[in-house]
């Protein structure tokens, strides 16, 4: 009889382990960045941004490049969150890249941007502003 018992707690406490190992599974899924490898800047929320729409994810992404690429001169911009304030600004032209100052700039076909010792624009960088420009 005793055995019985000690079979059964044995089983009931690999119940309470492997239910525990799920929830804390289960919990740690909840972000989508790693907070211990430091790339909590890449996809924290700018405050401001509505990201709920995919105009604002995409704004997000090109944000991320400008605070990275631009904000050092261009700390004005730094307050545009959202497309319309960049097309008030005369920066973008919605849907259309080529009509967008900001977009000139930095093929540098009207100036050379971002200017030196900033590096330029990977081309994952240029793809992420042209994506948000074209969709805006």
């Amino acid at each position: 009889m005793m055995s019985l018992s000690w079979r059964s707690s044995t089983f009931n406490m690999k119940k309470i382990i492997c239910m525990t190992f799920i929830v804390f599974l289960a919990a740690s899924c909840g972000q989508d960045y790693n907070s211990s490898s430091g790339d909590y800047s890449q996809y924290a929320p700018i405050e401001g941004i509505d990201t709920s729409t995919a105009d604002g994810a995409r704004l997000l992404t090109a944000y991320k490049v400008f605070q990275v690429k631009c904000f050092q001169c261009h700390n004005a911009w730094s307050s545009y969150k959202s497309s319309a304030q960049w097309i008030s600004a005369g920066l973008v032209s919605a849907g259309n890249q080529g009509a967008s100052l900001i977009h000139t700039r930095l093929k540098n076909n009207g100036g050379d941007m971002p200017q030196d010792p900033i590096s330029e624009l990977t081309s994952e960088e240029f793809a992420a502003i042209e994506a948000w420009i074209n969709g805006t």
